[in-house]
């Protein structure tokens, strides 16, 4: 399946080959499929070694940055069964996280041979062992769920999102917005894990969709419990819980009290960044004030955690896929979660928008997403119909004078009196 981040993986190839590439994402966005097929398309050999499964191979790199980069070659071209072909080679290291002395081992390698093309792949999103060391050495991206543009291309309807690039110059017609919409409405559903959207795309089976995401929520718990400390253990997972409740509170802030009545935020700081950093969830902080730059205005106390995956989201809270039925704004929905859900992870792909934050005033106002752009600070309103009176996006404009605000909604694209309307289906194409 068509992934966005080849894009990125080819400028590496082409421009950044003398750094280690450092491949981020939480478990089961797609980081493997991606590193092989990419591989094996840019390369003529491709030496893959699973650290995690593998224990054999792991004591290849005992020695750490002792290492002899001629002898690791060798032995780890006999071990994929590959012949070295020099500057063909592409030698990929998954679940390297794991292991510090490994990570020692192939930046020793690196250094040994700097023309030797080395892919290093983690399960986090998180710094890895030794990472800063290394920083001027490495090249970092990070994977993240399926988009929808890579939705509707794995749906082999490419076509339709030419209709959406094209927005700009020419409305869409209304024929093909209902093609759109129908589409859309499946990704709500299934989200944007490539493990269920291959599915669907074979199958066309929702009730699967289900139960694959149940078994993934599954592994999401395995993953928790194999790999956090015993210090978070109780901690992580009261947190991974309270999930679902915290969603369904008007004010989607992060309240502790929604973990456990007595819980003190000092006590969980270090278990919520933990499962921050594994992926599984996606950390937006509260910003005290609408003004540039945003990173001196985040208040490091009060914050919004989101999941990783809208799909998973929708079936953690019980929301099975015969109640999502009709046009998107009569969908089931938690308080309008799984849209913001949807909207974080589509803004978070668009390579325009900054790091993203929230805003509330009082009781009642509060802008749903906050970037910066080249000194502009931008408030965006997330809206499944437009409605008359946007009251919390109209008490920030007035306070902060902004130039401009995004209304996200089902509508075409237009621009009104300094608000921007985006709609959802075109999120990634603006």
């Amino acid at each position: 399946m068509y992934r966005i981040i080849m894009n990125d993986l080819m400028e590496w190839y082409e421009n950044a080959s003398d750094k280690v590439l450092l491949l981020k994402g939480a478990k089961g966005v797609g980081k493997t499929w991606a590193m092989i097929d990419f591989g094996q398309g840019f390369y003529k050999r491709l030496v893959y070694v699973d650290l995690e499964k593998d224990e054999d191979v792991r004591t290849l790199f005992k020695q750490g940055s002792r290492v002899r980069a001629e002898k690791l070659i060798a032995a780890l071209c006999m071990y994929a069964d590959q012949q070295y072909e020099e500057g063909q080679t592409l030698f990929v290291f998954d679940e390297a996280h794991l292991f510090p002395k490994a990570v020692e081992a192939i930046m020793s390698l690196k250094n040994q041979r700097p023309d030797l093309p080395v892919c290093m792949i983690a399960s986090t999103v998180g710094t890895i062992p030794h990472e800063a060391e290394y920083v001027t050495e490495l090249h970092n991206l990070i994977l993240y769920p399926m988009t929808f543009e890579e939705f509707l291309t794995a749906n082999k309807a490419q076509d339709l999102c030419k209709h959406i690039e094209k927005q700009k110059l020419e409305p869409v017609e209304p024929e093909i917005i209902d093609q759109i919409t129908e589409y859309l409405k499946v990704y709500y559903i299934t989200g944007g894990m490539p493990i269920v959207v291959l599915d669907y795309v074979k199958n066309k089976d929702l009730n699967r969709v289900d139960a694959i995401l149940r078994a993934l929520l599954g592994k999401c718990k395995e993953h928790i419990d194999r790999y956090v400390p015993k210090a978070y253990e109780l901690k992580v997972n009261k947190i991974w819980e309270s999930i679902p409740s915290q969603m369904e509170k008007d004010n989607r802030k992060f309240m502790y009290q929604y973990v456990d009545e007595k819980a003190r935020a000092r006590e969980y700081e270090k278990s919520v960044n933990w499962l921050v950093e594994t992926g599984l969830v996606r950390k937006v902080n509260r910003i005290k004030e609408g003004i540039a730059p945003l990173e001196l205005q985040v208040d490091d106390k009060s914050f919004e955690l989101y999941h990783l995956d809208h799909g998973l989201l929708r079936v953690m809270c019980g929301i099975p896929h015969t109640r999502i039925k009709g046009d998107l704004e009569t969908m089931e929905d938690i308080n309008g979660a799984l849209l913001e859900q949807l909207v974080l992870s589509e803004l978070t792909m668009n390579k325009t928008v900054d790091k993203l934050y929230f805003w509330i005033s009082g009781a009642t106002a509060r802008v749903d997403f906050v970037f910066e752009d080249d000194g502009q600070v931008v408030p965006v309103d997330v809206q499944s119909h437009i409605r008359r009176k946007a009251q919390s996006m109209k008490v920030f404009n007035q306070k902060y004078r902004n130039h401009m605000a995004i209304r996200i909604s089902l509508d075409g694209l237009s621009f009104t009196k300094g608000v921007l309307n985006i709609p959802l289906y075109g999120l990634w194409n603006f």
